[in-house]
């Protein structure tokens, strides 16, 4: 349902949005709404509040004389602090390329009456009940989902959908207040079938989709063990358009015969992550931690569209926290929400074309941010962002920032797997070995004996079978994911 804020809300513009904007966001939920395409009788108002809104703001006078009458309370975006570190202070004049990398930080720091509002959670749990799923594994998943549950509060919604090779909406979206019917209902779940993470995926947004409105936060939590097959790509156009709607994703991995690669792309559609679960004691701590989160939101479907400048080169882009998660080059980065006073962090790559001589300044990229503060009365809001230095003569030394050479230093260890997996694929093993004793060995200066025997243990599996085993790829993966977490996030390996 659209509320009759204003204008600007109901076609989920920002204030200083463009003719061509305003133009495709009707458009677009003119093709959701129209009587035609949807039967239901509240899309048939929302479409006539969204044609009345779009024949007023696409008219420059009609814009002009609604913006002068348009009461608004006194809205910026100020809570939103945005601090930006770089591995230079300047940058020298070289004749070579060279790289530069730049740390962004979001954070949300709400007036005191913002912070004491809570949006209600729109929250549906879809769980693999497939044969696989069956006795440890089955009745840690019912008793974390269980105790989740009991942490909700009366205002959210919640949902169930169970699936196999067919889904069944095992709590259709409802209030949390008969818990006790919930839990019976959960505690039913009985494992069998393979496995089609599609079916699970379109019942558990549909679900979503009956009880969202402008004033809910909306989530998705997947929970598999296995291989989907045949139905990645309708998962990946599925989670596509539910980002587009602000439902957000997340994956769980248990044990080690799922998908990563999906799980992550899954997830990364809409901003969100994926986890490999490797103890219980680990979905305990993920699912508390989310849930704290989900109910602190601040600004949500947060996106940032990047434009390098010329003779700039973007290669990576990882998000730090609150979840981290390697981000797309192309087209705009889905970063997920914000959450109240904890910050959305970001690390870029730059790789620079040699400076040409009298050059005092350079511009490494600039951008837009678009997020939804639901709070505002003109929810969607836009922020400028760039990224300069200054030139040197490359005689003076400067010293990063240590926020940003800890997490280079961390994101290295994350990308030295990434590099020995590619390489191991390709045939390169000798190489690929190579490079996870080196990681062994950085991971032990750091104090991760842990991960730095798992690693070894692979490296000699590697060598032998000329491949990686599934679970200590997942756990070198993720584990070396999980060192870029903020602290209280980590993960058993």
């Amino acid at each position: 349902m659209i509320e009759a804020r204003n204008h600007y809300a109901r076609l989920g513009v920002a204030r200083d949005a463009t003719s061509e904007e305003i133009r495709a966001a009707y458009f677009e939920a003119a093709r959701r709404l129209h009587p035609d395409a949807n039967p239901d009788p509240q899309a048939a108002e929302d479409f006539l509040a969204v044609q009345e809104a779009y024949e007023v703001l696409s008219d420059e006078g009609k814009r002009a004389q609604y913006d002068a009458h348009l009461q608004l309370q006194e809205e910026s975006v100020s809570a939103i602090k945005i601090n930006t570190l770089y591995s230079r202070t300047n940058i020298p004049r070289l004749e070579e390329p060279q790289l530069v990398y730049a740390m962004l930080e979001l954070i949300a720091i709400p007036e005191p009456a913002e912070e004491e509002q809570s949006l209600p959670l729109n929250l549906c749990l879809v769980l693999d009940r497939s044969t696989s799923m069956q006795g440890a594994r089955m009745d840690m998943v019912k008793a974390n989902a269980i105790q989740m549950i009991r942490q909700m509060r009366p205002q959210d919604t919640i949902s169930v959908v169970v699936f196999s090779d067919r889904a069944e909406v095992l709590v259709p979206a409802s209030r949390v207040v008969e818990v006790n019917k919930i839990e019976s209902r959960i505690n039913m779940i009985l494992p069998s079938g393979g496995t089609e993470i599609f079916r699970g995926l379109e019942a558990g947004i549909s679900q979503l989709r009956r009880a969202m409105n402008t004033n809910t936060i909306n989530h998705l939590i997947l929970l598999t063990d296995g291989r989907t097959y045949g139905d990645e790509e309708a998962c990946l156009n599925l989670a596509a358009e539910a980002a587009e709607e602000g439902i957000g994703i997340s994956g769980l991995g248990i044990g080690h015969e799922w998908n990563d690669e999906f799980l992550d792309k899954l997830a990364a559609a809409s901003g969100g992550s994926s986890m490999y679960i490797s103890a219980p004691r680990d979905l305990h701590k993920y699912l508390e931690q989310q849930l704290a989160s989900l109910e602190k939101v601040y600004a949500e479907r947060v996106m940032l569209d990047l434009n390098p400048e010329a003779g700039v080169q973007l290669r990576y882009a990882f998000r730090l926290q609150p979840e981290a998660g390697e981000l797309p080059l192309k087209g705009p980065m889905r970063l997920g929400n914000i959450v109240q006073n904890k910050s959305l962090t970001l690390l870029f790559e730059f790789l620079l074309d040699p400076i040409p001589e009298g050059a005092e300044k350079i511009t490494l990229a600039h951008g837009n941010i678009r997020m939804e503060i639901p709070s505002h009365q003109i929810p969607v809001t836009r922020m400028r962002v760039s990224f300069s230095r200054a030139v040197s003569d490359g005689s003076e030394v400067d010293r990063p920032h240590p926020a940003i050479v800890q997490a280079m230093s961390r994101l290295t260890l994350y990308r030295l797997q990434a590099k020995a997996s590619l390489e191991a694929t390709s045939g390169q093993i000798a190489s690929a070995s190579r490079r996870l004793q080196y990681l062994a060995t950085h991971l032990l200066s750091q104090g991760q004996r842990d991960l730095a025997h798992t690693v070894l243990v692979e490296a000699e599996h590697l060598q032998q079978t000329h491949e990686f085993t599934n679970e200590g790829n997942k756990r070198i993966k993720y584990g070396t994911r999980a060192l870029l977490l903020p602290p209280g996030m980590e993960y058993t390996q």
